[in-house]
Parts: structure tokens; sequence; C-alpha cells
């Protein structure tokens, strides 16, 4: 399991409901960037990524 230092805020917009899941778009606010997503767990994936992009960016820096 990753350790995250950092928190993110990301805005999430469901479109639909199919499949008994969720699809729609993230935006990372932080970064101003948008993603789409097919499910919830491509959702949580992308969050994962995208905290992890940060943690890794901190523990590079002196």
């Amino acid at each position: 399991m990753k350790e995250v230092s950092g928190k993110g805020t990301f805005v999430v917009r469901i479109q639909y409901t199919q499949n008994n899941s969720w699809q729609g778009s993230i935006t990372w606010t932080e970064k101003n960037q948008t993603e789409h997503f097919r499910s919830a767990l491509e959702m949580m994936q992308l969050m994962d990524n995208a905290l992890g992009e940060k943690t890794c960016a901190q523990k590079i820096s002196p």
C-alpha cells in the first residue's frame, strides 16, 4: 500500500449508471486535468494514480 502524504481535490460528475456502475468524468482540481471513466473501479484507479504522481514528486524534492 502506498503512503500518501498530500491530499487531492476531485470533482466527480456522474453522467450515467449502467451495468450497476458509474460512467462520467473526474477533474483533479489542483492540475485542472479531466479524465473520463467507465466504472467506479476505473474512477478510483484514476484518483490513486493522480495522488501517486503527487507523492513521487514530493519524494524527489529535497
